[in-house]
């Protein structure tokens, strides 16, 4: 496994985690009925970071060479 292989796999865990953490907020605060602006901005803020850590994590495409 090269270095970039590993970057794809951790990149796709960090997106992973944004979207698992913004579905289980929104599910857990509808059937709770109890959702706050502070949950609602921490759920924001965890996803966020998230998505940003994959972006950065991910690697770029390489350029064909030819």
């Amino acid at each position: 496994m090269t270095n970039r292989d590993r970057r794809k796999l951790v990149g796709g865990i960090f997106a992973d985690t944004a979207k698992y953490s913004l579905t289980a907020g929104v599910i857990g605060s509808i059937i709770s009925k109890d959702f706050s602006v502070g949950i609602g901005i921490l759920l924001g803020v965890v996803a966020f970071s998230m998505g940003v850590l994959a972006y950065f994590v991910t690697p770029k495409n390489k350029e064909k060479e030819g």
